[in-house]
């Protein structure tokens, strides 16, 4: 489970800077990448295992709906706090001014990185990708000297 989270981190880092320099080609995008994968690997692989602690027992779009509502939850709590504790904004002005908050660069990719870390998680998840990379594993292990 740790390696397919480890995975779904790496791959949805490069996924959002991939979005990110299809829009704007500059050096931006590696420093913001640089500065995203450790957030992935240290706050977004415990909260999608406690996602799925939490949802062990639900089962198909319950579960699914489930983890992407706390995968989703713990991203915009994660960068509310860092704009609440390190902003000279107040509360009630945040909250108040809701674009703002949309066209906040933080606030975007945290939502854009924790649905494609859920994604591809689910993707890795699912028993037909399972047997998917089994095959694929099998054929490159054949291809060893």
């Amino acid at each position: 489970m740790i390696i397919r989270k480890i995975i779904s981190a790496i791959v949805s880092c490069v996924f959002v800077m991939i979005i990110y320099f299809s829009i704007e080609q500059s050096g931006f995008v590696l420093f913001m990448g640089m500065y995203l994968l450790p957030i992935l690997l240290f706050y977004g692989l415990p909260s999608s295992i406690l996602s799925d602690v939490v949802t062990k027992k639900l089962k198909g779009p319950i579960r699914w709906m489930s983890t992407l509502f706390i995968h989703l939850f713990l991203a915009v709590s994660f960068v509310l706090m860092q704009i609440l504790f390190f902003s000279q904004l107040e509360s009630d002005l945040l909250f108040s001014n809701i674009k703002s908050l949309l066209d906040n660069i933080f606030f975007i990719t945290a939502v854009l990185s924790s649905s494609l870390f859920w994604c591809i998680d689910e993707f890795l998840r699912c028993k037909r990708t399972k047997d998917t990379w089994r095959v694929l594993i099998e054929k490159i292990g054949d291809l060893r000297i």
